[in-house]
């Protein structure tokens, strides 16, 4: 790699010397001003730094505006909050990352002094739908990850919002690795809006110079003959399984090196549609069998993967937590019928006995002795070894406990897996600044890691298990390279699906490159045709936009309805992760997001809404909630409503009559009025028609509260105390034992109130301010 001449950007807003003059970046920066672009830059060639730059530009060139910086994960959003704070002289105060732990209403507090705010963009979108605070001043968004573009990703509904409420809008799309397809490529810029695409790779005359060298290695490793025998009973169970599937004309083939998991996932769908056609009882009793084998399959070809590519331990664990399930009768009858098979009870054994023996699988030994060896001749070295599974990830800690050389922890996302629990983002966060320090010089990683982290020691990669995804691939090795030289050994278990992984992940990641270099080839020839080749080139399928389904659902973003701002719906926070929410925001209703007890979407006083998908609504059939659910409704609303979205008898295995016999207690016994709806937008009609036809001529009062007054006097006053957010009814109860009187509570200082037991310092500054809080009928005429 060339060395650099010490030339530092100068900019009012940057630190002196703080940020190299690279002309890369500059060319990029320069391409980007004042349209919406996407750029493609290899990992660890400072795309942060292409953000620092536009963004200081707009913030100049828009006096009074603000910016915004997205990053999928609260570790990523504080990197890049970081790095702005140390090569910025903008006022700290006006920077600030911006997540979830922050309550909406200190959000909205903050958000008056924000120059630059670094957020995530699920917290964004809530801030957006709750109408905390408006996007008209934001003259940048900067979407980092923007591969996650696709979809209901909340980067959609984000870019859609900005474009439509911003007076000087624009928007710059990160990424290293866009996707495979030209169609993904597509699918991102028609979500962010884009007009100019702009890609580098490794090979380009202008980054040539600033790249590190990566190696890489495959190593393989040969599986022990321990191993066979598992193998083989594994394999000869999936092979009569799939000659039954083949005979039922569900599967094409019963060769076990052919049938993808993929294939046997899409059975369910398959057997769910031929079971609701079904002419007779044997038919159904044939395909009700053919359903317990696809279950079983989908365990045997998941133990397959597990004894080949993780090792014993791995085995071990997953029969585990099945045969754990049986013991509590939370087994299904395909999960106890394959635990009673005689040649499983013999893979069972066998597991256990191959476990005894100290034999866990050749890559363990392989992954110790690369370690070792780069921790030993590098006493500084930091490593990241990447999982696919976290069962994997927690053998491997487990393995090297107490050693003195490798210090290794579990770095995971925050969902907790039984008995073994998550990271909190603030956790992973403490973790990577120990990582740097060198408390840890290695971490074991799931999928969490691999995406976006700026770790400048970290100098060898280690994959303890081939991914067949191209972006996956590309975000683990560029977790390497970054300052300096760096390694990478992916570990392959040979003649295994590792293999079939790794050729897999090849073409795709071949198929990308292909991609990008027509489309750098097309950009090229453009600027002398204005730029429009790449656009065609990009969007070339918009010719046949009608036979293209990913194309079509993403070609028309969902228009603003003029004057449907005058009508409010509450809506249960957890529906956020619902296209619906978002979809009534784009068309300009007014939301309040809380957490409702009752009901999705509240409408009036008198009007409430639950939502089911057609799978939800089956699915609450079968485990009992559903009638429960739409009980209180019915006792809470005088107009309950149930919509129902999708099909119910389509791809199921309960019979019609118990569906239609469900619907009809619904409506009969119930009271409840049911609408089906074909999909999200038509759902989000419907509840906008609802709305404006209840409040425009009754002006009826949106309901918040849903269970009744207390009539005993002691009662009441806990029921209104406990109305102010954050205190429940021990709160309640504490304040009105040592203040005795609402006049008391409401009259007393913030320090009087922190005294009192569970009260802190947030729920006394929130009784102070509600306390004082004038009132405003803005609804009033």
């Amino acid at each position: 790699m060339a060395s650099e001449k010490q030339e530092f950007i100068s900019h009012p807003l940057i630190q002196e010397e703080t940020v190299l003059r690279r002309s890369y970046q500059e060319n990029i920066f320069i391409s980007c001003l004042n349209q919406n672009s996407l750029v493609v830059i290899p990992t660890g060639l400072g795309k942060t730094i292409i953000g620092l730059m536009l963004a200081v530009h707009r913030l100049t060139e828009v006096p009074d505006s603000r910016v915004i910086f997205l990053a999928p994960t609260k570790p990523l959003v504080n990197q890049h909050y970081e790095s702005f704070r140390s090569l910025t002289v903008l006022n700290h105060d006006s920077l600030r990352p911006i997540t979830g732990t922050i309550s909406p209403d200190e959000r909205k507090q903050l958000w008056q002094d924000l120059k630059i705010a670094f957020m995530t963009p699920q917290v964004l979108q809530n801030d957006i739908i709750s109408n905390q605070y408006t996007l008209e001043d934001v003259s940048l968004i900067i979407f980092d990850e923007c591969h996650r573009a696709v979809g209901d990703y909340a980067y959609c509904f984000i870019a859609q919002k900005y474009m439509e409420n911003s007076t000087n809008p624009q928007i710059l799309g990160l990424t290293a690795s866009p996707g495979s397809e030209s169609e993904k490529i597509q699918e991102i810029k028609q979500n962010l809006f884009i007009d100019h695409i702009e890609i580098r790779t490794e090979n380009d005359a202008d980054v040539k110079p600033y790249i590190h060298n990566v190696d890489n290695e495959w190593i393989k490793v040969k599986l022990p003959k321990e191993f066979t025998e598992i193998q083989n009973i594994l394999s000869d169970k999936l092979k009569n399984i799939y000659k039954h599937l083949k005979n039922q004309e569900l599967l094409n083939s019963y060769d076990v090196t052919k049938v993808t998991r993929r294939d046997l996932l899409k059975l369910n769908k398959t057997i769910n549609g031929r079971i609701s056609r079904a002419r007779n009882d044997d038919e159904k009793y044939m395909l009700f069998y053919a359903k317990k084998l696809q279950a079983n399959a989908i365990r045997l070809s998941h133990m397959s993967e597990l004894i080949e590519t993780q090792g014993i331990n791995a085995l071990k664990d997953y029969l585990d937590k099945n045969q754990e399930k049986i013991k509590r009768n939370k087994a299904n009858k395909s999960l106890q019928e394959l635990f009673r098979d005689n040649e499983f009870k013999r893979l069972i054994n066998l597991t256990n006995q191959i476990q005894a023996k100290g034999i866990v699988h050749p890559k363990i030994e392989k992954l110790d002795e690369l370690l070792r060896e780069q921790l030993i001749n590098n006493p500084l070295s930091r490593i990241l070894v990447f999982c696919h599974f976290r069962d994997s990830v927690n053998n491997i800690v487990k393995y090297f406990k107490d050693d003195t050389v490798v210090k290794a922890h579990k770095f995971v996302g925050q969902a907790n897996k039984g008995s073994d629990k998550g990271l909190t983002q603030k956790q992973q966060i403490g973790l990577l600044e120990e990582f740097k320090e060198g408390i840890y010089n290695t971490l074991i990683g799931t999928s969490v890691a691999e995406e976006g982290l700026d770790i400048a020691e970290c100098d060898l990669v280690v994959f303890y298990d081939v991914v067949p995804s191209a972006i996956r691939s590309i975000q683990r090795r560029g977790r390497t390279g970054r300052k300096k030289e760096g390694k990478v050994f992916i570990l392959m278990a040979e003649g295994t699906r590792d293999e079939g992984y790794y050729w897999a992940e090849k073409a795709k990641e071949s198929n990308m490159r292909r991609n990008l270099k027509k489309i750098q080839k097309l950009q090229q020839a453009s600027e002398s045709e204005e730029q429009t080749s790449l656009m065609n080139y990009i969007s070339k399928q918009e010719e046949n936009e009608e036979d293209d389904d990913v194309l079509n659902r993403n070609l028309n973003h969902t228009e603003k309805i003029q004057g449907a701002d005058k009508y409010t719906i509450i809506c249960d926070n957890r529906e956020t992760a619902s296209p619906v929410v978002r979809t009534l925001s784009l068309m300009g209703i007014n939301l309040v997001l809380k957490q409702l007890e009752v009901s999705d979407y509240v409408i009036s006083e008198r009007v409430g809404v639950e939502r089911k998908s057609g799978q939800d609504f089956l699915d609450s059939i079968k485990d009992g909630r559903l009638f429960k659910e739409l009980m209180e409704l019915s006792n809470n609303f005088e107009c309950a409503i149930l919509i129902l979205e999708g099909d119910p008898f389509k791809n199921t295995n309960i019979n019609a009559n118990a569906i239609y016999g469900a619907i009809s207690s619904i409506i009969l016994n119930l009271g409840i009025t049911m609408y089906r709806t074909t999909d999200v937008d038509e759902t989000a009609t419907f509840l906008y028609h609802l709305v404006k036809k209840e409040q425009t001529h009754e002006k009826a009062p949106v309901k918040l509260r849903f269970e009744k007054a207390p009539v005993d006097l002691t009662y009441l006053l806990e029921y209104i105390i406990a109305g102010i957010p954050g205190v429940n009814t021990l709160r309640a109860r504490s304040l009105l034992d040592k203040m005795k009187t609402l006049q008391a509570i409401f009259n007393a200082d913030i320090g009087d109130l922190m005294q009192i037991e569970n009260i802190g310092k947030k729920i006394a500054q929130e009784i102070y301010k509600i306390s004082r809080f004038k009132y405003k009928n803005d609804k009033t005429a």
